[in-house]
């Protein structure tokens, strides 16, 4: 480590660009027994345990890694400073939480996050991830709240919310003991590769495609199945022109894979899906425009 090297904004930069955030690998990796091609990205669990790791080697502290349901983060105690990384939350600086605040017991604060959006006089608008820490008996806890813009409503909505104690240490072995009820869990309802990319204005913008899984038991999953995202949140069939055409070029480009590899990748998925899941199951609808 340098003195000029950011050992966590180093780190969460390499994985906000070289990771994409990928919901379908891990169906492949535990109920197909292939091993997919590292470019189309890892589950957000990995994503955190990549980044801890990345900045350690980096010469930060080694991280806790703090646990709410189904999503973990990494939080670093750095000479009293307590940092936290959590790059499925797209956040594009990390964040902070300084020395003095941390010993007062409360702090607030608010970093950028991907997508930067633009609304129609051209105004750009970056997603915001806010997080509140607190002491908590002999321990703390860390709210994060992530907004996006709605280029429709002119206004940000909430869109994740989670409740980090650090009381609640992360087990991998523990976490991972029953795969089937994780996967099928109904707020999986869908599988998607997300990769951030950087437009020609250099904003950090998202790239989408998407399977959702509503009526997953009568479905022939195929490559018309798939939606793909733009960073200003509007989603369009596989295949519908322009649109969906824009989306397929930035994923390529940002992760060197073929238009059939992914959607390959995400039918798989899907089809193991429907093999493990119970057919009963009701999932909630996806919703695809998020404009």
């Amino acid at each position: 480590m340098t003195p000029t090297t950011d050992p966590y904004a180093t780190a969460l930069e390499s994985v906000l660009r070289g990771v994409p955030y990928n919901s379908a690998t891990e169906y492949l990796h535990w109920y197909d027994k292939s091993d997919p091609d590292p470019r189309h990205g890892v589950a957000c669990i990995h994503q955190t345990l990549y980044v801890a790791e990345r900045a350690a080697a980096l010469g930060a502290p080694q991280a806790v890694i703090l646990q709410d349901m189904r999503h973990i983060a990494a939080v670093f105690e750095d000479d009293g400073a307590v940092v936290v990384l959590d790059p499925y939350l797209m956040h594009l600086t990390p964040i902070v939480f300084p020395a003095e605040a941390v010993a007062r017991g409360h702090c607030e604060v608010e970093v950028d996050a991907a997508p930067v959006r633009r609304d129609e006089q051209g105004g750009e608008h970056p997603a915001r991830l806010t997080a509140v820490y607190r002491s908590s008996g002999d321990g703390y806890r860390i709210r994060l709240s992530y907004a996006k813009y709605s280029v429709q409503n002119g206004a940000y909505f909430l869109s994740r919310h989670f409740t980090l104690r650090s009381e609640n240490r992360f087990d991998f072995a523990r976490f991972s003991a029953d795969m089937l009820a994780l996967l099928t869990h109904p707020e999986q309802n869908s599988v998607s590769i997300r990769a951030i990319v950087t437009d020609t204005a250099a904003r950090a913008v998202t790239a989408e495609a998407i399977i959702p899984l509503k009526d997953f038991a009568e479905c022939e999953f195929s490559a018309r199945d798939i939606w793909l995202r733009s960073g200003q949140g509007v989603a369009t069939r596989n295949g519908d022109g322009p649109a969906s055409d824009a989306v397929w070029a930035d994923l390529e480009r940002t992760t060197g894979l073929g238009r059939e590899d992914i959607e390959e990748h995400l039918v798989s998925a899907a089809q193991v899906y429907q093999k493990i899941a119970d057919h009963r199951t009701e999932l909630p609808d996806y919703h695809l425009q998020d404009a």
